[in-house]
């Protein structure tokens, strides 16, 4: 093969590499507009957002911590009004002992007639005396240590009643999406002390 021949294939492979890069270059110029029309198209998405959020904001006259706040206020307010406030929304027909096998039962009686979604008795030690429902240990444990701490009565969609029995202070732990009512208090410690009176 001549001196020619190898200049010729040479010179093709220049030209192929060359074409090749160009079409490489072009390729990343265009990946590169891709990303930064998607970049821009998000930037005012999200500008659009904010923009929506800032003039509800302005509105309302509030702050954005203020808008929470509302929105808490109005979850409390529902909260509130779909509790049963009178005394005829206990269900006085359902007899906490008359019946059943074990205090446990009691509690689901409970449970029921003060529309709670559980009830606990718990010692002032973290152990469970008795419960609606079979997993309370880890939970009385856990809102005894709680209020032992600094004696709080509402953790969650959780009141704590303490209720003095017989020298001990036991805690009713009542989990319920409703607020309970101060008056209807003193009447769910009498009924803890039915019952426990009766299997204790």
């Amino acid at each position: 093969m001549t001196e020619g021949s190898y200049l010729i294939i040479l010179a093709a492979i220049v030209v192929i590499l060359f074409v090749a890069l160009i079409i490489l270059i072009y390729r990343v110029f265009n990946l590169q507009k891709k990303i930064t029309d998607g970049n821009q198209t998000i930037i005012r998405e999200q500008t659009g957002v904010q923009t929506k959020n800032d003039v509800l904001t302005k509105n309302d006259v509030l702050t954005k911590n203020d808008v929470l706040t509302k929105n808490d206020v109005v979850i409390e307010q529902t909260k509130k009004q779909s509790i049963p406030t009178s005394e005829t929304d206990i269900i006085h027909e359902i007899n906490l002992t008359k019946g059943i096998s074990d205090i446990n039962e009691s509690m689901n009686r409970y449970a029921r007639k003060y529309h709670l979604d559980s009830a606990t008795l718990a010692s002032m030690d973290g152990f469970s005396i008795a419960s609606s429902h079979p997993d309370s240990e880890l939970e009385a444990a856990n809102l005894t240590a709680r209020y032992r701490v600094n004696a709080i009565t509402e953790i969650g969609d959780t009141y704590i009643i303490p209720l003095e029995y017989k020298g001990d202070e036991i805690l009713i732990l009542s989990k319920t999406m409703h607020k309970i009512p101060e008056e209807r208090v003193e009447r769910m410690r009498t009924d803890v002390r039915s019952i426990l009176s009766y299997w204790l």
